[in-house]
């Protein structure tokens, strides 16, 4: 097994912000599988850089173009290292798989360029995924133009990962890496043949730090099997979200359920992390109940959905009653 990064050729590179529409993580590029190249794809056309040397010499323009273009639509981030918890509460889909295919496309607008990787189904382990999940990752490369975008995963053909996955917001058939390279773990055989898979980062808080369950994985590969165990004890473990977390949830609807009170439902409106051991993904949906008091709706906020698990919740608001509820965006203080 190859461990060395792939060169890159420097004079077709474009680097760009981290803009894979997941939960981000800390970003490290020295360890197999994780190239700082980004992902190397097979498919994908660029008619627009082809034909003549003059056509060719506007490569540079184009790529510095290009650049620009990702990295105005990115907005500010946070690069945050999550724990084993957090990968998996995140998670709609954890599975393990290997690679069957790539291709890298441009969006519509021929703006973005995405690297595509679909993975044949070994194991579920958290969700319902299809028999042929599909990775999305920003950047690749297509034609004369490379796209590097800090923190994705370089899939090699026919290897075996475990993955942490979400649903992607715009296309419920394609999937994110949770934590980008931190969700993706590239499965070998050590010399005795047993199954090992790579720490992206060397490293791996288990439990919450400030529990005396908590205990960090370190080294650069750990047995698959006791991957597997902290895996199932993570999602086995209770959630609850600790009192004082400010969460922002913005109503999505409000519908009368009596004279005076109407049910609510709202989406979170950006990634939290309370502790080292809980991580409340963006767009987690939360239910509550609102009640007309004078000329106030005091709302009581009763659930979160974390990672597809219902999580019971104790918060409250209060917002005046002069406009619609749907629409607003407002802040839910946990109890």
């Amino acid at each position: 097994m190859d461990l060395r990064p792939a060169q890159r050729d420097e004079s077709q590179t474009i680097v760009t912000p981290s803009q894979a529409g997941g939960h981000l993580s800390q970003l490290d590029s020295r360890f197999p599988g994780l190239s700082p190249e980004g992902p190397r794809p097979q498919g994908g056309n660029d008619t627009t850089l082809k034909g003549t040397k003059r056509r060719n010499s506007l490569c540079l323009p184009l790529a510095m173009l290009m650049a620009i273009l990702f990295a105005a639509s990115a907005s500010a981030t946070t690069l945050v290292r999550m724990s084993l918890d957090q990968l998996a509460e995140a998670s709609t889909e954890i599975i393990r798989g290997h690679v069957v295919s790539q291709q890298t496309l441009w969006n519509p607008q021929h703006t973005r360029i995405y690297t595509y990787t679909t993975l044949a189904l070994d194991q579920t382990y958290k969700g319902n995924p299809p028999s042929f999940p599909v990775v999305q990752q920003p950047g690749g490369t297509i034609g004369k133009v490379r796209v590097f975008v800090a923190g994705t995963v370089q899939f090699h053909a026919q290897a075996s990962y475990m993955l942490f996955l979400e649903r992607s917001g715009a296309d419920a058939s394609k999937f994110l890496l949770v934590g980008m390279m931190q969700g993706a773990y590239r499965i070998y055989r050590d010399e005795t043949q047993e199954e090992r898979l790579i720490l992206p980062l060397g490293s791996l808080l288990r439990g919450t730090a400030t529990s005396r369950a908590g205990s960090i994985i370190t080294g650069q590969a750990v047995p698959v099997r006791q991957f597997q165990r902290d895996v199932s004890t993570s999602l086995s473990s209770p959630l609850t979200i600790p009192r004082g977390t400010a969460i922002p949830v913005a109503i999505k609807s409000a519908h009368y359920a009596s004279v005076r009170r109407m049910d609510l439902k709202g989406r979170i409106t950006f990634d939290l992390f309370p502790n080292s051991g809980l991580v409340i993904p963006a767009g987690s949906a939360v239910s509550g109940m609102a009640e007309r008091i004078g000329s106030s709706w005091k709302i009581s906020w009763t659930e979160v959905s974390i990672g597809g698990k219902q999580v019971l919740l104790s918060a409250r608001s209060t917002e005046p009653a002069v406009a619609p509820l749907q629409g607003r965006v407002v802040v839910v203080n946990v109890r």
